[in-house]
């Protein structure tokens, strides 16, 4: 159905349309009437009445012009008034004619109804009374008697005053029509340009008005409507309920209704719409039913897009591990998830939204802890406020007891500002992410990494930075500081005879009971394998004692396994000096009192002085040196003759390793030796040593035949013998020289000996199969165990210098030299006295049954030539 069905009246008679037709009729019925009366009675016109004739041809003229021309004859107030003041004249003058009828008033009286069609309302009224006057003067002027001119006076004014109200009534009436008609092309040009479908039925839903929208809506044009009588169809889904709307709206008077349903297209998809539809039966106007369809499908699409979304996002916070809320600029929850809202006993968005965080944490707790949870809700609120007051956002903090249930808990939060349209700030989120777990795990890795596993000590690490830490506050606040240096004496010998288990056992009760013996403010740390460092800020005395009682602490015997075993410790001491400016001055002197503890006896306690810290310089710098010894040709071997005592015959050589150093000068075998050990140069050194006492024996042997039988001592250190490739190459040294293996006597201390007594022996057994001698030195000194030592495959044991000199001293070292001997003796071994100075010590060892001996009573070490030449010389001493 077209819009242009609904049609108004396209035309309007008008007073102008009326002063056309009428005025062309009045000239022509008063030029008829002049024209009739002249020539029935014969009239003789003026001068007067030709130009009044004249005037009225140039009226009839005028008018029939303008009726057959109307868009060219143009009524103005001036032209009008002008045509009055003509048509008056005409009739005034036409009256006075001699032989004309004696009343003008009919012609007036025309005039009166017609010229007011034509002027506005004032001048047709003032029109209206100049014609009125103007007949009422004629008719005095002839005579007429008031009876005949009276009625028709009146009847002019009545005429005139009725053409002014009709007048109006034409123009009121154009007007409304001119309305109607500019409403219609407003109704038309809105009801093209909008998108809504615009519908008007009949009561049995006769589509009687469409707009072009509803082809856009559904697809059938308004012809296809009327020429195919369709109707629009619901889907069967939606066909019940929007029938009962519509049965609704027809039957209920000024009703309207809602409705949002599908209809089907021409196409043959689904259209969503939403109907309002209104009942104007009752409007003459328009008399049926008003429908206004929109196509929502575009919309519809989008809410069910926008639901999906929402359903995602709203999957996606409940799902989320993290606390995810946020809350307008007051602190009032506007959002939260589900993990949030389980964290603080609700079970949904809605029970929380509008609380603030003081109503969650008082909602917890009892009232007796309603002060804690409100300062904790407040430090929380805060924080809210800061991002929310200062608009910046808070990431990646990793705070600790968020929540007052969880006070151990660590979570990572994230803040940020949120803005409205005009980019003002509305609210705030945070994100709040459980990072107990990881946070645990990093501070275990981080505790792992600055403690000892075993021990569950500090590490060197972490030492390193609380003496940095301790020197810097000491410093700061003048106060002292300590550090206690603690070693574990021949610790090795406990992993090596008893494995690093039991080791690691002995470990864990030594750090007990260090910690058992020291305040809690004393800092105690793992520093190496069998050290211990303590850092107190007490004075020298304080730390001695210390000292002390670390000690006897330490020194208490060990029950680990069944297995009893006695550990001691040796301690350096060290204070805090201006003159220490880093960690690790401190603990190298404290290191070097440990050392000089040592080195006096162990077990025991050393504070470190300046003197110290040179030997530790120069036992640094010893041990470069010592490295290019070798290749440098800085080190030589000596040998000291062994004597029998019973004939004073030259029975073998002990070789003695001497170092002279360009910088140090000769070098004392009991300095360089430790170094070499604690460095690892003795294996090296070793094997140059006893290959070059195999190729002087070699050549001993070569040039003195008769002295065959001559033995060369060579001192072996614990770290040779455990080395795997030792056995190796001492078969190649001995292979390579072609020296008999029974003339070489490798020498091992006891003390070395007895550190892993089993593979002591066991390695101690592949040497005796290659058919070298073994001895045993200084012995008397260790802590040999009978039952290992009778398992040692040894051929000689040699007494320490230190019992042979106290002979004439001390009583107890002649009995200990007596039960050595006896020992050997029941042993079958043989024995060598050591550091023989006097004839009266080589006597009280002859009469003692040892019959072997070395010392400055026969001979100092000597070089290779002097050596030979008691060889070649068959030198024999005075011994009787």
């Amino acid at each position: 159905m077209k819009i242009a069905s609904l049609r108004l009246p396209t035309s309007v008679i008008t007073g102008d349309e009326i002063f056309r037709v009428a005025s062309l009729g009045l000239y022509i019925t008063l030029l008829l009437h002049v024209l009739l009366t002249g020539y029935m009675r014969d009239m003789q016109l003026t001068a007067l009445g030709l130009s009044a004739a004249v005037a009225l041809c140039a009226l009839f003229a005028a008018a029939l012009t303008r009726h057959l021309r109307p868009n060219i004859s143009q009524f103005g107030r001036g032209r009008m008034l002008l045509e009055l003041f003509a048509a008056i004249f005409v009739v005034t003058a036409l009256s006075l004619q001699q032989g004309m009828p004696n009343l003008p008033l009919p012609w007036l009286i025309g005039m009166a109804g017609l010229f007011p069609l034509a002027l506005e309302s004032m001048l047709g009224l003032a029109a209206t009374f100049a014609i009125a006057l103007i007949g009422l003067a004629m008719n005095i002027t002839l005579d007429v008697q008031p009876v005949d001119w009276l009625p028709q006076t009146f009847a002019t004014m009545f005429v005139g005053i009725s053409a002014i109200f009709l007048s109006t009534a034409l123009d009121r009436g154009l007007s409304a029509v001119q309305q109607a008609h500019a409403n219609q092309r407003r109704f038309n040009a809105i009801a093209r340009a909008t998108r809504n479908a615009f519908l008007i039925t009949d009561i049995r839903y006769r589509i009687k008005f469409s707009n072009p929208a509803l082809q856009d809506v559904i697809g059938y044009s308004p012809e296809e409507f009327d020429r195919f009588g369709i109707h629009p169809l619901a889907h069967p889904d939606d066909v019940k309920e929007h029938h009962r709307k519509l049965r609704y709206l027809r039957d209920t008077p000024k009703s309207s209704i809602f409705s949002r349903h599908r209809i089907k297209h021409k196409h043959g998809h689904w259209v969503w719409v939403e109907t309002r539809g209104f009942n104007m039966l009752h409007d003459d106007g328009i008399d049926g039913l008003m429908f206004s369809i929109e196509d929502i499908s575009a919309r519809k699409d989008a809410e069910v897009k926008l639901n999906e979304e929402h359903g995602l996002l709203r999957a996606v916070l409940d799902l989320n591990p993290s606390c995810i809320y946020a809350t307008d600029t007051e602190g009032r929850f506007t959002i939260s998830n589900l993990t949030f809202q389980r964290r603080f006993g609700y079970s949904s968005e809605d029970e929380l939204r509008g609380k603030t965080i003081h109503d969650l944490f008082l909602r917890q707790v009892p009232k007796t802890q309603q002060r804690t949870a409100c300062e904790l809700a407040e430090r929380l609120y805060q924080l809210d406020m800061q991002v929310i007051r200062s608009g910046v956002p808070q990431q990646d903090q990793e705070l600790q007891g968020l929540w007052d249930s969880d006070l151990r808990s660590w979570f990572r939060v994230n803040k940020y500002p949120l803005h409205d349209a005009q980019g003002k700030i509305a609210g705030m989120l945070c994100i709040a992410r459980d990072i107990t777990d990881r946070k645990e795990y990093e501070m275990r890795l981080q505790h792992q990494a600055l403690h000892d596993p075993l021990t569950g000590l500090p590490n060197r690490r972490y030492l390193l930075k609380a003496i940095s830490d301790a020197m810097a506050k000491a410093q700061e606040s003048s106060c002292q500081l300590a550090m206690l240096f603690c070693d574990l004496d021949f610790f090795k010998s406990v992993n090596d005879t008893h494995g690093h288990d039991f080791g690691d056992k002995c470990l864990t009760e030594i750090t007990r009971r260090i910690l058992a013996e020291l305040p809690t403010q004393d800092f105690v740390a793992r520093f190496g394998g069998n050290e211990f460092v303590v850092l107190a800020q007490v004075g020298i005395d304080e730390a001695k004692a210390k000292a002390e009682s670390l000690l006897q602490a330490v020194s208490q015997q060990l029950t680990i396994d069944d297995t009893v075993v006695k550990i001691q410790t040796s301690i350096g001491i060290a204070m805090l000096e201006r003159e220490h400016r880093n960690p690790s001055e401190l603990i190298r002197d404290a290191d070097a009192a440990m050392y000089q503890a040592k080195e006096r006896g162990r077990n025991r306690a050393e504070i470190f002085d300046a003197s110290l810290l040179f030997n530790t310089t120069k036992r640094a710098q010893m041990d470069v040196a010592l490295r290019f010894a070798l290749e440098r040709n800085e080190l030589k071997l000596v040998y000291q003759p062994k004597v029998s005592i019973i004939n004073g015959a030259v029975k073998g050589f002990e070789l003695l390793l001497r170092w002279n150093n360009p910088q140090y000068g000769a070098i004392s075998p009991t300095e360089f030796i430790p170094v070499a050990e604690s460095s690892g140069l003795v294996v090296p050194i070793g094997l140059w040593v006893l290959e070059e006492a195999c190729k002087q024996l070699c050549a001993w042997q070569a040039d003195y035949p008769e002295m065959k039988h001559i033995t060369l001592a060579v001192n072996v250190s614990m770290r040779q013998l455990l080395q795997s490739s030792f056995l190796d190459d001492v078969t190649g040294i001995l292979e390579r020289t072609g020296v008999s293996p029974g003339l070489i006597e490798l020498e091992l201390t006891e003390t070395s000996a007895m550190a892993n007594p089993m593979q002591t022996i066991e390695n101690l057994s592949r040497l005796k199969k290659l058919g070298l001698r073994l001895a045993l030195d200084d012995f008397g000194t260790g802590y040999s165990s009978l039952a290992y030592l009778q398992k040692l495959p040894i051929d000689v044991l040699k007494i320490d210098k230190a019992f042979v000199q106290g002979l004439d001293k001390n009583p107890g070292d002649a009995e200990i030299v007596r039960l050595i001997l006896a020992l050997a003796q029941t042993l079958n071994l043989d024995t060598v006295a050591e550091g023989v100075e006097t004839r009266g010590d080589m006597m009280k060892l002859k009469k003692m049954g040892c019959y072997l001996a070395q010392g400055f009573a026969f001979s100092p070490p000597v070089n290779a030539d002097m050596a030979g030449e008691m060889l070649r010389d068959a030198q024999h001493y005075q011994v009787a």
